[in-house]
């Protein structure tokens, strides 16, 4: 699809819509309303906008997954989710992934296990991406480094408290559904997964 079947029409710094104009496989033209972060949009589908942070702390009763519990404006609610951010012109994924972290949870990374490739959660409505990331983290849960517009609780979940949260109606972040479910029905926190 070229650029040129896109519309800008609106002039934000951070997210934007677009009028995309197309051809469906009959040849009848039709247009889609999408959102992207992208100078570019669908055109840089590929490379990630965000990452998207599943950190485990050892304690001295066991592990313990870092949740946030961030209030959300679209949901008028708070999301219950992993740590997660923008990543910024120049930077690395690694580098993001250690700045978002201390920012939003007070934890430094130890380790980084694993990188996703660029996955996406609502393709029906934005060409935004992110790179899954698990790392192990140590250190002292803290809000001290959030912006004065977030506002999020640091959660260090065992098993028990995410199996009960997978049984509550509260509002879970659909990128971390998957990985608190497995943490859920293996009984263990921890990254098996080599590759």
């Amino acid at each position: 699809m070229s650029k040129n079947n896109i519309t800008k029409l609106t002039d934000q710094p951070w997210l934007n819509l677009y009028d995309v104009a197309y051809m469906a496989k009959d040849g009848s033209a039709h247009h889609w309303l999408m959102c992207s972060r992208k100078e570019r949009p669908i055109e840089q589908a590929g490379e990630p906008d965000a990452v998207y942070i599943a950190a485990i702390v050892a304690t001295p009763e066991g592990n313990r997954l870092v949740m946030t519990k961030e209030f959300r404006i679209t949901i008028d609610d708070a999301e219950y989710g992993f740590p997660a951010g923008l990543i910024d012109d120049g930077e690395t994924i690694e580098s993001t992934v250690r700045r978002e972290l201390k920012e939003e949870t007070g934890l430094e990374v130890e380790t980084i296990h694993h990188i996703s490739p660029p996955i996406y959660s609502s393709a029906g409505m934005s060409d935004e991406s992110c790179c899954m990331v698990l790392v192990t983290a140590s250190g002292t849960p803290s809000t001290a480094l959030n912006e004065t517009h977030e506002q999020i609780e640091v959660l260090l979940y065992d098993v028990a408290d995410i199996r009960a949260l997978l049984g509550s109606r509260r509002k879970i972040a659909g990128k971390a559904w998957g990985l608190l479910y497995h943490f859920a029905a293996t009984g263990k926190i921890e990254f098996g997964f080599k590759g």
